[in-house]
């Protein structure tokens, strides 16, 4: 089976994607409640905060080596991932789970999602 090859557009936005989820992984890592304050929800000391940076730094991994390797296909399911994030989060702010200050996570993951869905486009398009 043979993989879609991207562009260059595609693959610099999974680039620049894998660059802020790799600083917002090590956000999380070495300065959590800093950031969970930020975005007014309760600090911890639990190790599930430290966990949640290290998936997000195995979606940065993921991110790179598909930039780095021009796979449309995990693109193509990023795009769809990313685009549902802001209708999660907003779930979880009418449930009362968080406060609307987490709501702009789900506008930069949205905002990206349009990004490659527009360049993978553009690509293809030649």
């Amino acid at each position: 089976m043979s993989t879609a090859v991207a562009g260059p557009r595609a693959i610099r936005s999974l680039f620049v994607w894998g660059c802020y989820l790799t600083g917002l992984s090590l956000a999380l890592l070495v300065a959590p409640n800093k950031l969970l304050t930020l975005f007014q929800l309760p600090p911890t000391e639990e190790v599930w905060i430290r966990v949640v940076a290290m998936l997000t730094g195995i979606l940065a991994f993921f991110s790179f080596m598909s930039a780095r390797t021009a796979n449309a296909e995990y693109m193509r399911w990023s795009v769809i991932g990313r685009g549902a994030v802001p209708f999660v989060l907003s779930a979880f702010v009418l449930l009362g789970w968080a406060g609307p200050a987490l709501l702009p996570f789900g506008f930069v993951d949205l905002s990206a999602a349009i990004w490659t869905h527009w360049a993978l486009g553009r690509d293809a398009a030649g």
